[in-house]
């Protein structure tokens, strides 16, 4: 499965996998769009910005990210300096206060889960790696019975088998993931956030969607059910966006299919189609095909339009510009509007 990051908002540095969450929603998120996103759901005090208090958190954070650097070169002990640097950034940036740093593995149906730390109250895992190690590569300090696991594969098995949290955060101090509980062996989900990026290249949009993602506040309350907090209301928000968005669609290509079957055989120049309808030669069902393929690929062209998805980054803005006034479908759509709305009102 391929990994998309939200390039159209200029989030380079956050990445999906799976559907986690679209997209779309996450857009949604960084312009304070979605639900539960005033400075009260953040837990600010009266009075405060959340625009200034993510200018400040991000100062907060870049600290911690250069003492991070500065041990990277002094220390060989990859493990606790990951450690130290995702701990000091959900204490003091992310407002986790309650770290509780585990010992030895918890239990669960006989079975060993050596996760780093538990916050909010148990609702919030956290595995932590060696930096030098990729959150996908198996170690033996995150198995269970002689099998060696992953960071993110230890969270997500933990993910699946706990009862007190659906969501966690697997980081190397590099990268960082958000995870749910997810049942699928096969499609694998997650939120990423290249660290390593978003303070190397001063990414401070990158940083603030990822606050506004991760903040405690995110994860419930204390003595609530795991499922009753803002990261679950935003998925299930945007699982019924997107089934209300694919019955608009199916709509829409029902219309489609219609106009340019029809359009295609009124046209006096289309008599060898006609014929070959008439004679069997096509049968309708092929007809049919021969109309959904094309309407789904101007779907798909229409969408990476829309995205700004269509020319690789660095591409010349001159050639931009050209297919954009001279190609683009989404040129022959406003087109076709403009026809539309003379049709009903122009005389």
């Amino acid at each position: 499965m391929s990994r998309r990051t939200l390039s159209s908002l200029e989030f380079d540095a956050i990445s999906i996998e799976g559907g986690l969450l679209p997209a779309e929603w996450l857009a949604k998120v960084a312009l304070l769009d979605a639900p539960q996103q005033g400075a009260t759901d953040y837990n600010l005090r009266k009075g405060l910005n959340l625009r200034d208090e993510l200018g400040r958190y991000w100062r907060i954070a870049q600290a911690h990210w250069g003492e991070f650097q500065a041990a990277r070169k002094q220390s060989h002990d990859a493990q606790a300096i990951s450690q130290r640097l995702i701990k000091g950034l959900l204490e003091d940036v992310f407002e986790a206060t309650d770290i509780e740093l585990l010992n030895t593995p918890e239990l669960i149906a006989e079975r060993s889960y050596p996760i780093t730390a538990r916050a909010a109250a148990g609702r919030l895992p956290l595995v932590i790696g060696p930096h030098d190690a990729g959150l996908d590569a198996r170690l033996p300090c995150f198995g269970d019975a002689g099998r060696q696991r992953s960071a993110f594969g230890l969270l997500q098995d933990y993910l699946n088998a706990a009862d007190t949290a659906l969501w966690g955060v697997a980081s190397n101090g590099l990268l960082l993931r958000l995870v749910r509980d997810n049942a699928s062996l096969t499609r694998p989900a997650w939120i990423e956030a290249d660290l390593e990026r978003i303070f190397g290249e001063d990414r401070f949009a990158d940083f603030s969607l990822l606050w506004l993602l991760l903040h405690l506040s995110r994860f419930g309350k204390p003595g609530q059910p795991p499922e009753h907090c803002a990261l679950e209301a935003w998925r299930e928000a945007s699982r019924e966006e997107g089934t209300r968005a694919r019955e608009q669609l199916r709509g829409g290509v029902e219309a489609s299919l219609l106009a340019l079957g029809q359009g295609f055989l009124s046209r006096p120049e289309n008599e060898a189609l006609r014929t070959a309808l008439a004679r069997g030669e096509l049968s309708s069902m092929a007809y049919f095909e021969q109309l959904l393929r094309l309407v789904y690929r101007l779907i798909f062209l229409l969408t990476i339009e829309e995205r700004s998805l269509l020319h690789p980054p660095g591409s010349d803005p001159a050639a931009i510009e050209l297919y954009r006034d001279a190609y683009a479908l989404r040129r022959l759509r406003e087109r076709a509007r403009r026809r539309h709305a003379w049709d009903r009102h122009g005389d």
